[in-house]
């Protein structure tokens, strides 16, 4: 019984968003489970590897997530798009804040002769403090990151034609943002080049 009600709730999901598509659109399906559509702003990541970073709310775009998602990725296939199906498997937006730790540059300490003396500015750590295997998600390295502020990481999971695609774009905002994602426009704005660049990204796996 338990199997019906969720091939019939599969079935009318794929009924509505045909419905809501035009003739010829790509028509995007959203499968993802209730924790990766839910909330408002940001959500914390249980885990201690996973202290500082945030799951992005979809409403926290306009429009929300996956139809941002549909409309960059139609735009950027052009004909290449039209009555094909995007269905989204599993997609978050993290919002990385775990190298903030600490407020800035330390000094290193030096021994002399029993005194500790200041030493040289130590740079402030890059990366995720655990390994990408330890993290529940928004997990990023040193070298994917192109500018000091924290990150936006992008791991989509889906299929495209039917085929299935794994994508995971690290996006470095060019700019101070609040970091709330509660509305304000540099949020979006920064929100949304990730959803942009996901979809480059995913376009990309799709051609090749």
């Amino acid at each position: 019984m338990m199997k019906n009600r969720v091939t019939w709730s599969i079935f009318a999901l794929c009924l509505f968003a045909f419905q809501q598509a035009k003739a010829g659109e790509l028509v995007a399906i959203d499968l993802r489970p209730a924790e990766e559509k839910d909330g408002t702003g940001l959500a914390s990541i249980a885990g201690k590897c996973n202290k500082g970073v945030f799951r992005i709310a979809d409403v926290a775009s306009d429009p929300v997530k996956v139809e941002a998602l549909r409309l960059e990725l139609a735009q950027q296939m052009g004909l290449a798009a039209d009555d094909k199906t995007l269905t989204v498997l599993n997609w978050s937006i993290y919002y990385n804040r775990s190298a903030e730790g600490g407020g800035g540059p330390k000094l290193s300490n030096i021994g002399l002769q029993g005194y500790s003396i200041p030493g040289k500015k130590k740079e402030k750590q890059q990366g995720s403090k655990c390994s990408r295997e330890e993290s529940a998600g928004g997990w990023y390295a040193a070298g994917d990151v192109s500018t000091s502020a924290p990150p936006l990481v992008s791991e989509f999971s889906g299929t495209f034609a039917g085929k299935p695609y794994n994508v995971r774009i690290v996006h470095s905002p060019h700019r101070v943002i609040a970091g709330k994602f509660e509305g304000d426009p540099k949020d979006t704005a920064e929100l949304l080049a990730a959803v942009r660049e996901t979809a480059e990204a995913l376009a990309t796996a799709i051609v090749q």
